[in-house]
Order: C-alpha cells, then sequence, then structure tokens
C-alpha cells in the first residue's frame, strides 16, 4: 500500500475569489492541437472570417477533437507557437478581433426537457462537435471516453470534484458558483451511460463547494454526495476510483471494463454548456495563483495570450522567474508569455525572482526509496528513472512506466532533487 503524500495547499485566498469574466483578446492564438488523439488540420485559411464559436480545425481520424474560434473576425496568420500542452512548438491560428462578438450557429441548444428524447448518438456527436475534452489535465476526447463498447454495462459514475493540484481552485468555483449547470451536465452524462448511479466525490477542505453539491444533487436519483479527506493524489481519475469504491483497475484494462467512468466538473460543465446552451468549447475558468498580489479565477477565451492575463493584473514580467500552467505538479513550465491559454490550461501560476528561494543542488539518489513508497500506483520511480537514463526502454516498459499516472510525487519527496517524474513522463511522449 502507497504511503499517499500529503502535499501542502495555497489555495485560501483563491478558493474565496468569485469567478470574473476576463476580456476578450484583441488576437487570438488558437492553438490547432490541444488533445490527446490525431492532430487536428485547420478548415480555414489567411483572410477568412470567423465568427465566435465557428469550427477552425479538425481531423477526420476518429480520436480527435476540433477547434473553434472564441472571437468574431478574420483569420490573420496560421504558423507554429509554443504549445503549454506538449511543451514544444505546434501549429496556431491567429485571429484579429473585430469586436462584432458574431456568433456562429452550427450547434444548435436543446432544452431539459427535450433530453429524454434525443438520442444518445446525437448526443455524442454534440459532444465531440463542440470540442469537448477531458479538463482534468487529460485532454481525451470526451466523446471518446463517453462512447463504452456495445455490451459493456456501466455501473458507477464517478463525478470528480476534488480538484487536487495545490494552487487550483477553478474547479472549485464552479462547485460553488454553477452547482445546478453540474446537475445538468451529469444528467446527460446519466443518459448516455444507461443511467448509472452517481458519486460525487469531493474534499472536506471544500467547506463552500461541498455544501452546495450536497444541496443540489440531494434530489437527484441514485445520486451520493461523498465528502471525505483526500490527498492530491487521489484527484486522479484512478487513485480516486480506489478511494472511492475500493478497488483497482488492473494494468492493462480501463475503468469502464470495471463498470465505472469518472469525469471532472469542468468537463461536465462544458458538456451541460454545449448541450443546453449550443456553446462550444470556447472559453474555461482558470486560476492565476502563486508570487501574484491578488489571485483569480477567471472565464478566459481559449487562444488569449498568457502576457494578456498577467498584464491586466499589473503583475511585474521583469521579475518572472517562472510561468506554470495546468498546475504545479502536472502542468508545464512555458517558454513564452506569449503562449496562449489552451483547453487545458486549469491554472496560471507566477513564480518570482525576488521571493525565489535558492533549491538544494542535484545529488546523487541515496537508496531512501521514498519514491518507492509514496508512490500512488505502487511503481519503481528510480529503477524506472535509472533504466531510462541507460537508454534500456524495454526494461522500463517491463517496470510498468506506462502505468506511470505523472502525478510528480516521486519528484517531491526525493531528497537528491531526482528529476525523476519529468524523465518518466518524458520518455512516454
Amino acid at each position: 500500500m502507497a504511503n499517499l503524500v500529503e502535499i501542502k495547499e495555497h489555495k485560501d485566498r483563491a478558493r474565496i475569489t468569485p469567478i470574473e469574466v476576463f476580456p476578450d483578446p484583441k488576437t487570438a492564438l488558437v492553438l490547432t492541437y490541444q488533445h490527446t488523439g490525431a492532430p487536428n488540420k485547420p478548415v480555414v485559411s489567411v483572410g477568412d472570417s470567423v465568427d465566435v464559436g465557428q469550427k477552425i480545425a479538425d481531423a477526420k481520424e476518429r480520436v480527435s477533437a476540433p477547434v473553434h474560434s472564441p472571437i468574431s473576425g478574420k483569420v490573420i496568420k496560421i504558423g507554429d507557437i509554443y504549445n503549454s500542452c506538449y511543451a514544444e512548438c505546434s501549429e496556431a491560428i491567429w485571429i484579429e478581433n473585430d469586436g462584432k462578438n458574431t456568433k456562429d450557429k452550427a450547434l444548435t441548444p436543446i432544452s431539459e426537457a427535450e433530453l429524454k428524447d434525443i438520442s444518445i448518438d446525437e448526443l455524442l456527436l454534440r459532444i465531440r462537435e463542440a470540442g469537448i475534452i477531458g479538463l482534468g489535465g487529460a485532454g481525451f476526447p470526451t466523446s471518446i471516453k463517453l462512447s463504452v463498447p456495445k455490451g459493456t454495462t456501466i455501473k458507477t459514475l464517478i463525478v470528480n470534484a476534488a480538484e487536487g493540484e495545490p494552487f487550483d481552485t477553478a474547479d472549485e468555483r464552479l462547485m460553488i458558483e454553477k452547482t445546478a449547470n453540474l446537475v445538468r451536465g451529469v444528467r446527460v452524462l446519466r443518459k448516455i451511460l444507461g443511467n448509472p448511479k452517481v458519486i460525487v466525490a469531493t474534499k472536506t477542505s471544500k467547506v463552500e463547494a461541498a455544501p452546495k453539491l450536497q444541496e443540489a444533487f440531494g434530489q437527484e436519483p441514485d445520486t451520493e454526495v461523498v465528502v471525505k479527506h483526500l490527498t492530491y493524489q487521489q484527484g486522479d481519475a484512478s487513485v480516486l476510483q480506489k478511494a472511492i469504491l475500493n478497488y483497482e483497475t488492473p494494468p492493462g484494462k480501463r475503468s469502464y471494463e470495471m463498470g465505472t467512468i469518472v469525469q471532472n466538473v469542468a468537463t461536465i460543465n462544458a458538456i451541460a454548456n454545449a448541450v443546453f446552451e449550443g456553446e462550444p468549447l470556447i472559453s474555461r475558468v482558470t486560476t492565476l495563483n502563486g508570487d501574484v498580489s491578488e489571485p483569480k479565477n477567471l472565464l478566459v477565451k481559449i487562444g488569449t495570450p498568457v502576457k494578456d492575463i498577467l498584464t491586466q493584473y499589473k503583475v511585474d514580467t521583469n521579475d518572472i522567474r517562472q510561468v506554470v500552467v495546468g498546475g504545479v505538479m502536472m502542468g508545464n513550465s512555458i517558454q513564452t508569455i506569449d503562449a496562449p491559454v489552451t483547453k487545458r490550461t486549469s491554472s496560471i501560476l507566477v513564480f518570482s525572482k525576488s521571493k525565489y528561494k535558492p533549491e538544494e543542488p542535484q545529488t546523487a539518489c541515496i537508496h531512501c526509496s521514498k519514491c518507492i513508497s509514496s508512490c500512488p500506483v505502487r511503481l519503481h520511480p528510480i529503477m524506472i528513472y535509472n533504466a531510462i537514463m541507460k537508454g534500456d526502454i524495454e526494461k522500463a516498459e517491463k517496470l510498468w512506466v506506462k502505468d506511470c499516472i505523472a502525478c510528480g510525487t516521486c519528484s517531491y519527496v526525493c531528497p537528491s532533487r531526482l528529476p525523476l517524474s519529468g524523465i518518466i513522463c518524458a520518455s512516454r511522449h
């Protein structure tokens, strides 16, 4: 049994800060590839006019998710820019805002009363065409995740309301402010999945969100809200499943094969918006936190340059040591603040030069085994790391490197400051 390490949270101010709507960018930089799966190709050209919510890139492959214009205006450039989803450069579409906010009407909303009459295939198509992916970090196309094979019975839908990342509060504010929308989204999921039992799992530390969830879901049939102490690692879908249902999915299998689907609250909110509002995934709530004077939770358009956000809130860009997007434990340090917000930008974390405390230098492994005892999926990180450093990928695979959940705990506990998680994750791309 792994010793789940407690990681200090830095959320006191951010979690009580209501969501603010951030102004639309003057120029949006929309990455064509933001999901896990087949890359998209632009379906617009330089000089084209586009509307809010218009599809601008897509792929023919099944495991894919289109992207849409977050603003109305003109396509002024198609080229490469830093992609924080993959920590490398990839294709993006530059759109100059015309200020007209003209909306595309390709996605037509339905009423809640119409939900009972719409087919599962139609719901899955709407979710796919809205470009919805897992917003908890994995980025897997949601329509594919929900398309369980025929003959598979889903017994339990777990709503992941844990939000383990130490600085992130975007999901928590959704639980507080958009609770009714989450209920609508869960109703869509129940329809698709054959009406499974629903367990909404959240943490005791979410003192404002927990009662909101209990009140909103209290009248829903066959639904339970579980409020308990959960560690950072238990925000991962597979580890949360173990904490709530007390069983693990065997290596090589998917959770749906065990009768369980886990969905993050931000994803569920996006599903409700797509089905009932006809709104594709063109914005998301992200947390601005770290070495900033006022932490924020912002509803921001996908494609907004990070620099715009930092400038708006008077962050001294000359004092920035590092900006991490997507969580301090599992996210990426961006190479440039010109990089845009993506579907997977759950947070923007600023760390300054002036508040930086020099770290101890990296040393050789001291064989303390802390990385092994703290791994939530019971891997041997140091052994995998050594195999990768020696170029022995076959040995790394035999040590179940593919089962790593990229939580970063091994690096966090290592007294030698070895980049265990970074090397292991890099080897899997």
